[in-house]
């Protein structure tokens, strides 16, 4: 008994010291938590950076300049007032503006994607691991919302946007790309790394807790970009002597075309794209992965007048111990181009990195998309999409 009663009486001495550790040890969990929250949240790329989450969610801009009024293009102008990218009429004061080349990602995981539904071209290519990534083209991105998420370059991604004189969006780039970049002097907006980030920001609605969804975060806004491109030093304008190839018709539908009603691409086991044909409205609806593809901006279906696939080389990229790709972007090819419900066999060509596609007939004619907004295929030799 007199034991138990010396026991109570240190039990009550030890009381005071009890609860100070413990007070102390709630102290420091909570300290750990805010710690292992930011390391898991910080994202990274290709090429990581320390500082890579540490810029403000919405950075500062000066204002805004006042709302550009309506296309009003001149019905009889030539190219003048015409977007060279989908052959409809424009703003004569933007048709003569370099686009915005601008990487997106398309795992499962970043959709549905902001901004997509109002690119003029679309390019899906493969990348490393059996995925494909996306290169979308924009004429003109002052009304686009937000557009993302922004993912990283790679060599042929830049070869890409060079076709079209364009000026390259991404975060972060792979070493080869890079070196691409400064060998053609192409300009290079880089969220990573750079002098031009302020005209990305994290989305913080898309960095739910794990450090893998922060990267799919990387997002720009039409406005930022209209509103600092002029402030940067390179040229924002094509060169007076750029004379784009691609050719436009009212109606592109391939006369003698086999049926494209539904158009299946299978990249690999892990990526799939089907375009399905709507005859009412003359439009394809792009399904990524069985799911429909979907603009966040406004909840919309990306919608496609012509669909190309073009064939070329796709290896290995040799001594990259990440198992990146390399795609032949230069020479010629085969393919097929749909539009219309509709489809034909056509070749392709490219004669240096600077240069733009071509497309023509089996016969050798040149090819006349139709009016509206492209999507581009970049598939292996080895591979078909599948029409029905």
């Amino acid at each position: 008994m007199s034991r138990y009663k010396t026991n109570n009486k240190r039990t009550g001495a030890q009381k005071v010291l009890i609860f100070f550790i413990a007070f102390f040890l709630v102290i420091l969990a909570g300290l750990a938590t805010v710690i292992l929250r930011e390391f898991f949240t910080a994202g990274t790329e290709d090429e990581p950076s320390p500082d890579l989450i540490t810029q403000p969610e919405t950075p500062e801009l000066p204002d805004l300049p006042e709302e550009r009024p309506e296309p009003t293009p001149d019905p009889d102008a030539n190219l003048d007032g015409i977007n060279p990218l989908t052959g409809a009429p424009m703003d004569l004061r933007y048709d003569r503006n370099r686009p915005l080349a601008i990487v997106l990602n398309n795992l499962p995981e970043a959709l549905p994607l902001n901004g997509v539904s109002e690119a003029d071209i679309i390019y899906e290519y493969p990348v490393e691991g059996g995925l494909t990534r996306m290169l979308a083209l924009f004429q003109d991105v002052f009304y686009v919302e937000k557009i993302g998420s922004i993912r990283s370059a790679r060599h042929y991604t830049v070869q890409l946007a060079n076709a079209y004189d364009a000026i390259l969006v991404s975060a972060g780039r792979s070493p080869q790309a890079q070196a691409e970049v400064r060998a053609l002097g192409i300009p290079f907006l880089n969220e990573v790394e750079g002098p031009h980030r302020e005209i990305f920001f994290r989305d913080r609605n898309r960095i739910p807790g794990r450090r893998v969804e922060n990267l799919h975060s990387v997002i720009t806004t039409g406005e930022r970009i209209f509103q600092c491109l002029p402030e940067y030093d390179f040229r924002i304008i094509h060169e007076s002597n750029y004379v784009p190839s691609l050719r436009f018709v009212e109606d592109g539908t391939p006369q003698r075309g086999s049926d494209a009603n539904e158009i299946r691409m299978r990249f690999s086991s892990a990526k799939s794209t089907t375009f399905l044909y709507d005859s009412d409205k003359r439009v394809y609806n792009v399904r990524q992965s069985n799911t429909d593809f979907i603009d966040a901006n406004d909840n919309s279906r990306v919608v496609i007048t012509n669909i190309l696939f073009l064939k070329t080389s796709v290896t290995g990229l040799q001594d990259d111990d990440a198992g990146r790709l390399d795609i032949v972007t230069t020479g010629s090819g085969t393919g097929y181009f749909a539009n219309g419900g509709k489809y034909i066999r056509i070749n392709w060509s490219r004669s240096d990195k600077s240069s733009q596609f071509t497309y023509t007939h089996e016969d050798g004619s040149r090819l006349e998309l139709g009016i509206g907004k492209t999507y581009i295929c970049i598939l292996p030799t080895n591979i078909d999409p599948t029409f029905e």
